[in-house]
């Protein structure tokens, strides 16, 4: 990692983790660059070019993304990884500031050229992109078959109820695809920005403020979250289609959390505790 970077005269330190979630995520220790490295090598670097182009398309015309420093490219051992300026975390970011900066991002004019939300696919095909993960970490058989089976019936009921609005041409906008707290930074000049842009694509507002949901009411068990999110959002909420989203929001961050299974300490008792008590909206899940 680091003579790929020296290479591209981004830094000459060394690196450290950060953390470990859909990508390994490292750190110079000069905090100028952050580096985030995929798994696997499930899709061609041409992929990851043309959407780190857009991602600067967008950011240039106004979105609050953090724009990369340079093109992605591939590791000795044939992984993608790619490169972005270090910023430091928002701290204590509150649910409101979270919908106004995901309603900044929705205000943006969305290309044509992104990828457009579809439940199944979107949701369907993380799941198969993960289960051989999950597999080789050593996951349960019956751990992995629960997971499949909530999975699935939750994608299939925001399926249709997609499927119903999106015939009464429901709104699309420039969507993150995955704006947790966790994954927003503050600039020097002390305004917010979003990272983690792998999802960034066009759908349905609601598809971003779930996560928000997700956060404040399943995690932080705070009061009042839904009719704070449409008090909030500068448009118009489907309160249907948000419940439909969370509830798939729940499962696949189940699923993200198997991924991790003997890899972080103490992700294995979490994943358990959660699966115990998927079903009982009034025990917090812990942070990870």
């Amino acid at each position: 990692m680091r003579d790929t970077a020296r290479g591209l005269r981004l830094t000459s330190a060394g690196f450290r983790l950060l953390r470990v979630g859909n990508h390994v995520v490292l750190g110079s220790l000069d905090n100028r660059v952050v580096a985030r490295v995929a798994y696997t090598n499930r899709r061609p670097l041409e992929y990851h070019a043309g959407h780190q182009h857009l991602v600067e398309q967008l950011a240039a015309a106004g979105a609050p993304f953090v724009a990369p420093l340079c093109a992605p490219c591939r590791l000795s051992d044939g992984r993608v990884v790619t490169f972005w300026p270090m910023h430091s975390p928002a701290e204590h970011v509150s649910l409101e500031a979270l919908v106004e900066l995901v309603s900044r991002c929705h205000r943006i004019e969305a290309t044509g050229e992104l990828t457009v939300w579809d439940p199944s696919v979107s949701y369907l095909t993380r799941w198969a992109e993960r289960l051989p993960l999950m597999t080789a970490r050593g996951v349960p058989a019956d751990v992995r078959a629960f997971l499949e089976e909530l999975l699935h019936s939750r994608v299939e009921a925001l399926s249709d109820c997609w499927t119903i609005l999106s015939g009464e041409a429901h709104t699309q906008v420039l969507i993150h695809g995955d704006p947790w707290p966790t994954n927003v930074v503050r600039r020097d000049n002390g305004t917010l920005a979003l990272v983690d842009l792998d999802f960034v694509g066009i759908g349905p507002p609601e598809a971003d403020l779930s996560a928000v949901r997700l956060q404040y009411q399943r995690h932080d068990q705070e009061p009042r979250v839904v009719d704070r999110i449409v008090a909030a959002y500068d448009g118009e909420v489907d309160e249907q289609l948000l419940a439909r989203v969370y509830a798939t929001d729940e499962a696949i961050e189940l699923v993200w959390l198997a991924c991790l299974w003997g890899v972080v300490p103490a992700a294995d008792t979490e994943l358990m505790r959660r699966l115990d008590n998927w079903d009982d909206p009034s025990v917090p899940w812990l942070p990870f």
